[in-house]
């Protein structure tokens, strides 16, 4: 078909419907068929030609490829349909990246050659992907990845400026990051290993007093990057691959569920949060290590964005499989009517979708996460959770906390009155494939928290368990929102605040009520 794209179609209500099968030309998966030209078309000849390329339910949303032309032919051949473009949706999670490279002429060696290693014995760190900015605003400057031997060469020339350095480092190691200095041949830059023991980080501040149990019969859906099997603190994960062009001629695909090729350890991250646990010497665990999970990858194994077809699919196995939480560690773009089908559907059948704000520097909550049937999470951090020279570092910004003065509002998050709650999100600790374990910062790490704690609830409750359909959502809602605490930062930052257990919540104002007391 000659410039044929690709559409999700839909009943014009809802998320499914009879008009979907009672089609002639949406009832079949595979042949093209022509669809009738329209009397006034100025364009006689144009292409018409439509084929559905798969369908979720003989009455459920379909995947067709068309051209433009057909799709209006379409919408006159079967009124009632809603017809709308397929679109990606990125991962949540922060790394800045270089738009523009900075000119290197009248270089003599080619560049500046830097070494990464370890702050602990100096060992050579590989896969440190180190990025240098010359104008941040325009983002402009070089990058590179560090070889076995620790060595990064950037296409900078010896003595010139570095507004911004940040380095992203591999697993079980901290980033660095520094400001305002010349580039320097020979430069060393040394990481902080993670320390897997410490209670010190901010997701172990998060889940104090959530019992090991926790969300003991609540079942999570992961709708990201693919979960890895064989980790040790995730035992148990099932799942399925929802990414079509994957499966579309191999079925069989269905079943790689784990990591993507590429850009694959975003999800084993997330569902880390959500309920990992404690392996060995290890503390690092999730707030909910009861739940039992379930991995649907939406990213390729090729990399890049995840469709809304894909996701879309993906929500709604997650609500056939009885799910209770989807949890969507994804965004970006404008508000897309499958995926808003998609979760309106969830929520009829009583299952809480949980969505990340968006990374886009204080700007509007990102969809869906904007949607109201969305637990909409911004991202907060606390000072003295990461090392000084950790990118972490670059997150600190107001509005600080009142009375907790370490708290603030990540510069990267997206901020609205959408905002219903916040989380812990910079400087996460959490688990990674390769039964590795590393830092992460974004909305993305904050909207698992949120996820694991709302688990924990929904165990904790009974009789929240036992409400039907949207009434389980209503209830389960309320009863979070009823467990924040607010830090100060104020409605459009925070929303109720930061979900904490009750018990908490007392030790805090005990502890601040005798701080009180001891200043007068």
């Amino acid at each position: 078909m000659s410039q044929s794209q690709r559409y999700v179609v839909l009943p014009a209500f809802g998320f499914s419907g009879p008009v979907l099968s009672q089609s002639a030309a949406l009832s079949k998966v595979g042949p093209t068929v022509s669809l009738a030209k329209s009397p006034r078309a100025r364009t006689p000849r144009a292409d018409t030609s439509l084929r559905v390329l798969h369908s979720t339910h003989e009455n459920g949303p379909k995947l067709v490829e068309m051209t433009p032309r057909a799709e209006l032919n379409l919408r006159l051949d079967t009124p009632g349909l809603k017809i709308v473009p397929v679109v990606e949706y990125r991962k949540l999670y922060v790394q800045y990246r270089i738009l523009d490279k900075v000119s290197i002429k009248g270089a003599a060696s080619g560049g500046v050659a830097l070494s990464v290693v370890s702050k602990a014995d100096g060992t050579p760190i590989t896969e440190a992907r180190v990025v240098a900015f010359t104008n941040f605003d325009r983002r402009e400057g070089a990058e590179g990845v560090s070889n076995r031997r620790g060595e990064v060469v950037l296409k900078l020339k010896s003595g010139q400026a570095i507004e911004r350095l940040y380095v992203y480092a591999p697993a079980g190691f901290w980033g660095f990051f520094a400001t305002g200095f010349a580039a320097k041949n020979g430069g060393t830059i040394k990481l902080a290993p993670v320390d897997l023991s410490s209670a010190e980080t901010l997701l172990p501040s998060f889940i104090k007093r959530i019992p090991l149990d926790a969300g003991a019969g609540v079942r999570v859906a992961i709708v990201d990057s693919g979960i890895a099997a064989k980790h040790p603190a995730l035992p148990g994960v099932q799942g399925a691959n929802l990414v079509f062009d994957e499966i579309q001629n191999n079925p069989g695909a269905t079943t790689e569920w784990g990591p993507a090729s590429n850009e694959g350890e975003h999800g084993t991250h997330v569902a880390g949060i959500v309920g990992a646990k404690p392996v060995g010497s290890s503390s690092v665990r999730g707030v909910a290590p009861g739940v039992e999970l379930r991995s649907y990858r939406v990213f390729p194994n090729s990399g890049g964005g995840a469709t809304n077809y894909d996701i879309m699919n993906a929500i709604d196995r997650a609500v056939l499989d009885g799910c209770h939480i989807i949890n969507l560690s994804l965004g970006g773009g404008a508000e897309d009517e499958a995926v808003r089908a998609a979760i309106g559907n969830a929520l009829d059948k009583g299952v809480l979708v949980v969505a990340a704000a968006g990374n886009d520097g204080r700007r509007a909550v990102s969809f869906p996460a904007a949607l109201p049937s969305c637990v909409s999470v911004s991202a907060m951090g606390r000072r003295g959770t990461f090392p000084k020279e950790s990118t972490e570092s670059s997150d600190i910004a107001k509005p600080f906390g009142d009375p907790d003065k370490d708290a603030f509002i990540a510069a990267f998050s997206n901020v609205g009155p959408q905002i219903d709650v916040t989380g812990p999100g910079v400087g996460v600790v959490s688990t990674l494939p390769e039964n590795a374990y590393g830092v992460m910062s974004g909305t993305s790490m904050a909207c698992p928290a949120v996820t694991g704690f709302a688990a924990y609830v929904l165990g904790a409750n009974k009789d929240i368990m036992a409400a039907k359909k949207s009434e389980r959502v209503k209830r389960l809602k309320e009863a979070l929102y009823r467990n924040c605490r607010t830090f100060g930062f104020g409605r459009d930052f925070e929303g109720f605040g930061m979900p904490t257990p009750a018990s908490q919540v007392m030790e805090k104002k005990r502890n601040a009520k005798n701080r009180a007391t001891r200043r007068g």
